[in-house]
């Protein structure tokens, strides 16, 4: 797990585990629990994703409900 450290973070009055890849400097999940965010660092380190390289678009969200086309929501990202 070399690549990747899980830290607590405070967020708007809570504290979330985040998962932060090194070689990219992202923080590339969050999570409330400790364990699920260790977990998922393990998963990713163990070639459960891009190799410690997570490409930036990968990690873009977007709010989209049933009346939004999910092309338009993307679009306006980019």
């Amino acid at each position: 797990m070399d690549d990747f450290l899980v830290v607590p973070v405070e967020h708007e009055g809570e504290f979330l585990w985040c998962v932060f890849e090194k070689a990219t400097e992202q923080v590339v999940n969050s999570f409330y629990f400790e364990e699920e965010a260790n977990d998922y660092a393990k998963f990713l380190a163990n070639g459960g994703a891009f190799a410690g390289f997570t490409p930036s678009f990968i990690l873009n969200e977007f709010e989209t409900n049933r009346n939004t086309d999910i092309n338009t929501g993307f679009e306006s990202i980019y």
